[in-house]
C-alpha cells in the first residue's frame, strides 16, 4: 500500500491553491505524495504536447487535483494518516493506483 503520511499542520486552502497554480502537482508534492505529483506533472505535460497546449483540459485537470488535495489535506489536518497514493476523489483511483 505504501507509506502512510501524517501532516496535522496541512493547510487545505493553501495546498489546493498550490495544486491549482503549480500545474496540478505542487500541493501533492508538499503534502508528501511525491509519486502523485510526478504522475500529475507527466499527465499535464503529455496532454499539453498532444493537445498543443489546449488550456481548458489542463485547467480542468488542475481544478480536479486542487479539490482532491483539499479533501486529503483536510483529512491530514484532523490527524488521520493518508496513504502515499490515496485519493480524496474515488474516480482518481483509475490514475493513481497503489
Amino acid at each position: 500500500m505504501g507509506q502512510m503520511i501524517t501532516k496535522p499542520d496541512a493547510n487545505p486552502v493553501l495546498l489546493a491553491v498550490l495544486n491549482l497554480v503549480g500545474a496540478g502537482g505542487l500541493g501533492y508534492f508538499l503534502l508528501g505524495q511525491k509519486k502523485k505529483a510526478y504522475i500529475t506533472w507527466g499527465i499535464i505535460i503529455g496532454v499539453s504536447v498532444i493537445s498543443c497546449g489546449f488550456l481548458s483540459i489542463i485547467a480542468l485537470f488542475s481544478w480536479v487535483t486542487a479539490y482532491d488535495i483539499y479533501l486529503l489535506s483536510q483529512k491530514a489536518q484532523t490527524g488521520q494518516a493518508i496513504g502515499e497514493n490515496e485519493n480524496g476523489l474515488d474516480f482518481l483511483n483509475a490514475i493513481f493506483k497503489d
